[in-house]
């Protein structure tokens, strides 16, 4: 999760982390990495910092607000933010920052806790050529990793009876197989599957 500055924009900063010789980073394509455990294996990563800190290698500072920490996989680094009222995905080229595609999903959720008017906290999950986000107001989306063009859409609330938290959805959907699994959170249907290929549902 990010803690952004004050101007409560993301500021997405890349640090040179490994040794000169270390091997290429890992993808990082869903909340908390590969393995959904927080552990990398990534090998070469510097013992303590050099004077002055690590080097910087880019950065970005005109993202929008949010939580939404990016998933990084074949290249792109993939994250949501709120921009002028409305909820966006964007992808960025992993090796400088440089501006893929973005994706307006609609108006943001406004409603709920004062915390929560920042943007999204959902971090995307990328499966193969395929981007899985959760907006704050309950919409999950499949999108094509290489354009961000929209698949399918449905909602959480809309479509099947879900209840809107206080805090709004800040939930990265988990890949299983060819299952999405979420959770709505309403009283006949607190988890559901869906097929991760169309969006209809596997079972709730």
């Amino acid at each position: 999760m990010f803690r952004h500055p004050p101007s409560r924009d993301l500021l997405l900063a890349i640090l040179s982390l490994t040794l000169p010789v270390s091997a290429n980073a890992g993808d990082w394509p869903q909340w908390q990495g590969p393995g959904r455990d927080a552990i990398s294996a990534d090998t070469g990563l510097l013992q303590e910092w050099p004077e002055g800190g690590p080097a910087l290698a880019w950065k970005v500072t005109d993202l929008g607000g949010g939580y939404s920490a990016p998933a990084v996989a074949g290249g792109h680094l993939i994250g949501m933010s709120k921009r002028d009222g409305n909820e966006i995905v964007w992808a960025r080229k992993e090796h400088d920052g440089s501006p893929l595609w973005e994706t307006l999903l609609g108006a943001a959720e406004e409603g709920g806790m004062r915390q929560g008017i920042e943007g999204a906290g959902c971090t995307p999950t990328i499966d193969g050529e395929h981007v899985y986000v959760i907006g704050q107001g309950g919409d999950v989306v499949c999108l094509r990793k290489g354009d961000g063009g929209i698949i399918w859409r449905r909602h959480l609330v809309k479509d099947f009876g879900g209840r809107l938290p206080v805090w709004r959805f800040n939930e990265s959907p988990l890949i299983d197989g060819d299952q999405l699994i979420c959770t709505p959170g309403g009283t006949e249907s607190t988890m559901i599957a869906l097929d991760k290929r169309s969006g209809e549902m596997v079972w709730t």
